[in-house]
C-alpha cells in the first residue's frame, strides 16, 4: 500500500469470461484520497429496481442505488460509532466501565476467544482508536466498497465484508496468540482481493505524487497479495505494528468468496486465470505509458518553475 493521492473512475469491465489492519499501537501502510466517480452501466451490473409504485423503496436513492451500499454504509457507520467510543474513552469523564467494555468486545485475541468472547473476531474488525488508523481504512472501505457494490447486492456484500474481517481475526490470533488485534483493514483487503475478480477494469488514476498513473482493480489487487504474503513472510522483522497474518487471511477469504461464487456459475466474477491472460499485459503497458507522462508533467511543471525564477 503505497502513499498517493488517486482518484477512482470505472470503465466497462472486461466479461468474465475472457491502503491495513494493525496491532495496537502500529499504523497502517500509506494511504490516499480519492474521489470515486459514478461509472457507466457495465455487463456485470445489477439490475436496478422495479420503477413501479408498489415496489418503490421508501428510502432516499443514494441509499439503495448501487445496491450494495446499504452494506457499505453499514460498516462505514460501525466504523464511526466505535472510533467515537474510544475517543469517550480516552476523556476523564467518561464512564468507568467503557475503556473495560471495549477491551473485551472492540478487541480480538486470543484471550478474549478462549472466554466466549467470540463476537470479537468480528467486532474488532470495526474497531480503530487512532486517528490515522481510522481514516486510512475508513477512507478504503469507501472507495473499494463502492466498487463491490455496483455488483453485488447488500446481503453479498455484508457475507463478504463478515468472511473478510472474521478470516482476518482469526489468522492473528492463531499466528500471534499473545498480541490483541483490532481494525478493518483485514477486511478491506478481503474486499480487495475480491474487487480483482468483480470489476477487474475498474480504473484509479493518482493524483499525487506521479500525476496520471493509472492503476486497475486488477493490478491493485495483485499489488496487495505480493505485498501482504511478502509482508507476512518477509517484511514483519522490520515492520512488526502491521498484522500482516490478518492481512493474508482478509484476502484468501476474498479470494474464496469470488473463486468460489465464478466456480458455482456466477459469472459475475471472473475466471482468475483468464482475466490475467486477457489484461495483464495490457494493463502493466497502460500503467508504464501514464508513468512517463507523470514524470513528463513534473519535469516540465520543476523547469517552469526554475524558469520564473
Amino acid at each position: 500500500q503505497g502513499q498517493g493521492i488517486l482518484r477512482s473512475g470505472s470503465v466497462p469491465p472486461s466479461p468474465p469470461a475472457a491502503f491495513a489492519m494493525t496491532a495496537p499501537g502500529g499504523g497502517d501502510g500509506g494511504g490516499g484520497t480519492a474521489a470515486s466517480s459514478s461509472s457507466p452501466a457495465s455487463p456485470l451490473a445489477c439490475a436496478s429496481s422495479s420503477s413501479s409504485p408498489s415496489s418503490a423503496s421508501p428510502l432516499p436513492a443514494w441509499l439503495t442505488s448501487p445496491p450494495g451500499r446499504p452494506a457499505v454504509l453499514a460498516a462505514l457507520g460501525a466504523n464511526c460509532a466505535v472510533f467515537a467510543l474510544w475517543q469517550l474513552a480516552r476523556r476523564g469523564s467518561a464512564p468507568a466501565w467503557l475503556p473495560r467494555a471495549l477491551g473485551e468486545h472492540a478487541m480480538c485475541s486470543h484471550a478474549n476467544v478462549r472466554r466466549g468472547r467470540v463476537h470479537t473476531l468480528l467486532t474488532s474488525t470495526f474497531s480503530h482508536h487512532a486517528a490515522g488508523h481510522f481514516a486510512v481504512n475508513t477512507y478504503g472501505l469507501a472507495v473499494f466498497g463502492n466498487v463491490a457494490a455496483e455488483v453485488l447486492s447488500a446481503r453479498e456484500l455484508g457475507v463478504l465484508l463478515v468472511y473478510g474481517g472474521g478470516a482476518a481475526s482469526l489468522c492473528h490470533i492463531v499466528c500471534h496468540p499473545r498480541n490483541p488485534v483490532l481494525g478493518a483493514s483485514g477486511m478491506l483487503m478481503g474486499l480487495v482481493a475480491a474487487n480483482g475478480l468483480i470489476d477487474p477494469q475498474h480504473r484509479f488514476t493518482m493524483i499525487l505524487p506521479v500525476p496520471g498513473l493509472t492503476f486497475s482493480m486488477l493490478q491493485v489487487a495483485d499489488l496487495c497479495f505480493v505485498a501482504n504474503f511478502a509482508g507476512f513472510f518477509i517484511l514483519r522483522r522490520w515492520l512488526g505494528p502491521v498484522a500482516w497474518a490478518a492481512h493474508v487471511g482478509g484476502t484468501a477469504a476474498g479470494l474464496g468468496f469470488a473463486c468460489g461464487n465464478w466456480l458455482s456459475g456466477d459469472r459475475r466474477f471472473a475466471s482468475p486465470w483468464q482475466v490475467h491472460v486477457d489484461n495483464f499485459t495490457m494493463d502493466w503497458l497502460r500503467t508504464a505509458a501514464s508513468m512517463e507522462a507523470g514524470v513528463d508533467k513534473i519535469s516540465s511543471m520543476i523547469a517552469g518553475r526554475r524558469g520564473d525564477e
